[in-house]
């Protein structure tokens, strides 16, 4: 199985570190056709030098919706994750699959006081 997250980034992280969760919901039976087209994702963005972690969940619930959860160094490097190809032309690849846009929200972790 490969790895779903670069454990050094991850142990390095900083406070500028973003966790991303983009969800995403397919119309009805659409699931299987939209993940395939997701999982494209995942190499080339594993491999941007700003990407901590890239995770496609499919929900337990409703085979139909799914999310990434991504961490990025920081909000710069998940900016420029957005413009890359493989990103800027997604959603012209999955618009007929959708029942809505995808939504996307960014997070910075609260840390525990040590």
């Amino acid at each position: 199985m490969e790895t779903t997250t670069d454990i050094k980034k991850f142990q390095s992280r900083t406070a500028d570190a973003v966790r991303v969760l983009a969800f995403f919901k397919a119309k009805q039976g659409k699931g299987k056709a939209l993940e395939k087209i997701l999982l494209t994702l995942v190499r080339p963005t594993r491999s941007e030098p700003g990407n901590i972690a890239y995770v496609l969940h499919r929900s337990t619930e409703n085979p139909d919706e799914l999310v990434f959860d991504e961490i990025f160094t920081s909000m710069h490097a998940f900016e420029e994750h957005a413009q890359q190809p493989h990103i800027k032309n997604l959603n012209a690849r999955i618009e007929h699959l959708l029942v809505a846009p995808p939504e996307v929200k960014t997070y910075s972790e609260v840390r525990v006081e040590q």
